[in-house]
């Protein structure tokens, strides 16, 4: 008997009845029947093969349901686990909305022989389809952690810290979902990650002295953890970490942040070596390109960026196409330091100028080409869309700009940021109150008065009043973009051209005054 059914949905996909669950155990059909056999790795390749085509068809709703029907088999495969979050992905941007389908819920939640696993695939589903809602996903982590049947320390760590990362971006993050969180992670031992949850709900209770005094001792634990010194009363125990000195040579090398040419040739030769006896496996892929990357000659990019598209082209993963533009980016911002090297030391030199303006020009466009598709595959991600904001505004190209400045601004670290590009970019189209309202409400939105970013800010707001006050003669506008202009004058004089601004706007208070008067 097939596998799979021959009949399709709409979409291109088989439809529920024919998932491949159907009396062999997983769960699948109508799902309720639950799970009659053990979880077998082998029986989960055909899932996440059959959910990859579902994938690559577009028609991501039931992919999603297939990665998970595969991870009932596996549930440590990472494989699976990333299959299923790019499906979520392109499911919610194709969709439009948050949340499951009544059609992806089906298969799960009935009765099984393993209730953890099955309650894990639930939350992995209400958690995948929501990913910005934090609360979603310490569920979810909730639900891994509690997995007696396989070890989940793998995936339990990529998903916590996707739910950690998503969580600080939310609009209003609550305390308690990292202290959740914080706690579940130090008892699945991820020190790292329990610190850096604590650390967070500390940032938004920073009175809350007993959780700063945990958080320090919870640090000094994951250091301990990590280089093995809680075990060092015992036998096997910190000894054992450094028994065998070339491996912990190559460990010590492979962190090494500033390495010896002869230290990158070793790990070279070894990383090489390991990715060409399997060609297939992706760690010894991005071993080998991490390593060539190191020694960073124009031959070992160009290496490296042919095997990242031809692991993209094989795996479909967006990794590895993000990282070929990584190194794209790289390339184009090296040519662009070398023409403006060039243009500062030869600043009479028309032809140096123009070549350095051209160069500009051209790696805003590649970097915007490169973000675009970072938007594209990356739907819920805010950095990307912020990024090609960015680029977009520097190109002229202001109402595209706007659309993704007015999501990535939804992120609290970029919040002040966005908001002052996006009152530039209306300012730019002419719309000069909805610049002065942006440009305030970035000023109110940025943490540290008087510094550079306040002081471009404020700068950003003058230029708004000066606009409208010169439009429409207001005085009340002109006025107040006086008292700014001084305001930068008095803290830095230097600043820009700001004393001829503060003359310009001195002498059209005067002109309107005159014109009141008259």
């Amino acid at each position: 008997m097939a596998l799979f059914g021959k009949k399709k949905n709409e979409d291109g996909g088989a439809t529920e009845s024919q998932t491949a669950g159907k009396g062999n155990g997983t769960g699948g059909g109508s799902g309720k029947k639950g799970a009659a056999g053990a979880p077998d790795p082998g029986k989960a390749e055909p899932f996440f093969k059959h959910a990859q085509a579902m994938h690559d068809a577009s028609n991501y709703e039931y992919a999603v349901t297939l990665w998970l029907q595969g991870l009932r088999q596996a549930p440590a495969s990472m494989k699976g686990m990333e299959g299923f979050y790019d499906s979520c992905q392109s499911f919610i941007a194709k969709r439009g909305k948050f949340g499951p389908t009544k059609e992806q819920e089906k298969p799960f939640g009935g009765k099984s022989q393993f209730p953890q696993i099955e309650k894990m695939l639930v939350q992995l589903l209400q958690w995948g389809t929501r990913p910005l809602d934090s609360a979603v996903g310490v569920k979810a982590l909730e639900a891994m952690a509690k997995v007696s049947e396989v070890d989940l320390s793998e995936p339990l760590y990529w998903v916590a810290e996707k739910v950690l990362e998503f969580g600080r971006r939310e609009k209003k993050p609550k305390k308690d979902t990292f202290v959740r969180m914080k706690d579940l992670l130090r008892e699945a031992g991820i020190y790292s990650l329990a610190v850096k949850a604590g650390e967070t709900a500390v940032e938004l209770d920073p009175n809350d002295s007993p959780l700063q005094a945990e958080i320090r001792n919870l640090s000094a634990q994951a250091t301990m953890s990590t280089g093995g010194y809680e075990d060092s009363g015992q036998a096997g125990g910190f000894r054992a970490n450094i028994r065998d000195t070339s491996k912990q040579r190559e460990l010590e090398e492979e962190e090494r942040i500033v390495k010896t040419e002869d230290v990158i040739e070793r790990a070279i030769l070894k990383s090489q070596a390991d990715y060409e006896s399997r060609p297939e496996d992706n760690a010894a892929l991005l071993k080998y390109v991490r390593a060539i990357l190191d020694r960073g000659t124009p031959s070992d990019e160009k290496i490296a960026y042919t095997l990242l598209l031809q692991a993209h082209e094989r795996t479909h993963e967006f990794r590895f196409r993000q990282q070929a533009g990584e190194i794209k980016m790289r390339q184009g911002r090296r040519k662009v330091a070398a023409l403006k090297k060039n243009a500062v030391e030869n600043p009479e030199d028309a032809g140096a100028q123009e070549m350095y303006a051209k160069g500009q020009r051209a790696l805003l466009k590649l970097e915007a080409e490169e973000y675009a598709l970072r938007v594209k595959a990356l739907p819920t991600d805010l950095l990307p869309k912020f990024e090609l904001g960015k680029r977009l505004f520097a190109l002229g190209q202001y109402e595209e700009s706007i659309g993704l400045l007015q999501k990535a601004k939804d992120d609290p670290k970029r919040r002040a940021e966005c908001l002052n590009y996006l009152g530039r970019a209306f300012l730019e189209l002419g719309w000069q109150d909805e610049a002065i309202g942006m440009l305030r409400e970035a000023i109110n939105a940025h943490a540290v008065p008087g510094d550079d970013t306040h002081r471009d800010l404020r700068y950003g707001l003058m230029q708004a009043l000066e606009s409208k006050a010169r439009e429409s003669r207001s005085m009340t506008d002109a006025e107040e973009a006086v008292k700014i202009a001084s305001s930068i004058a008095i803290e830095q004089i230097s600043y820009k051209d700001i004393r001829d601004r503060r003359a310009g706007l001195q002498e059209l208070v005067k002109e309107l005054r005159a014109e009141a008067a008259t």
